[in-house]
């Protein structure tokens, strides 16, 4: 199991399957990602327990995922429930409405946060392969 799997966060498993799809890239898809996007994400996830988790999704410099805050400073500091995150990522849930309705809190560069899209494509576009 990865370590970025952590059980009780249903989103990690989704988050882990990001993590896959990023190691799967070739450089220049890597690369693509990252002149694209140009940004560090942080998501605080808070499951239904009121447990609170850091992930960080690294799409300025190396196109990584990792579990934890790391190293590297990040650009948009998003904190989301776990299901919202799901539903955000599977497109089910609409960022500038979860955003005024309070379900998605955004500090940092709010607008990098538009270019979340481009990175839960990957995800999408996986799952197309399949």
């Amino acid at each position: 199991m990865s370590d970025i799997i952590v059980p009780g966060f249903k989103s990690s498993e989704l988050i882990h399957q990001l993590n896959v799809v990023f190691t799967a890239f070739t450089e220049d898809e890597r690369q693509n990602l990252v002149k694209q996007v140009n940004g560090v994400f942080q998501f605080v996830i808070i499951n239904d327990k009121k447990q609170q988790e850091v992930f960080t999704i690294d799409c300025k410099k190396n196109g990584t995922v990792l579990r934890g805050k790391g190293d590297i400073k990040a650009d948009t500091i998003l904190n989301i429930a776990d299901q919202d995150f799901i539903d955000l990522a599977e497109g089910r849930l609409n960022g500038q409405k979860a955003y005024m309705s309070g379900k998605l809190k955004v500090k940092g560069q709010i607008m990098l946060a538009m270019k979340l899209d481009n990175v839960f494509k990957s995800i999408k576009q996986d799952k197309a392969k399949l």
